[in-house]
């Protein structure tokens, strides 16, 4: 039964310039955006895949904290600002 898990959970492999795409797509994007106008955006640049990949790529920058998902859509976070970095330090929590 866990060969089973494996195997499906390979064929979902994402090319690296697949999640290099995504990763510049959302970097770029100035308001949160959906899944669908991310599969749209990736199309028109040339490499189309479909949603199961994208969910994986879309996991693999939530599990790492560079992206975040809200009511409006996917929206990159990520933010190597030496101010922001050291207001997330020191800064209060609520």
């Amino acid at each position: 039964m866990a060969s089973s898990s494996v195997s499906s959970r390979h064929s979902l492999d994402v090319n690296l310039s697949t999640v290099e795409l995504v990763q510049e797509v959302l970097e770029h994007a100035e308001t949160p955006v959906s899944r669908a106008w991310l599969l749209k955006e990736l199309a028109d640049r040339g490499r189309s895949t479909n949603r199961p990949r994208l969910n994986r790529a879309l996991r693999y920058f939530f599990k790492l904290g560079l992206a975040a998902e809200g009511t409006k859509g996917v929206q990159w976070t990520h933010n190597l600002s030496p101010n922001l970095q050291h207001a997330l330090s020191v800064g209060r929590r609520v």
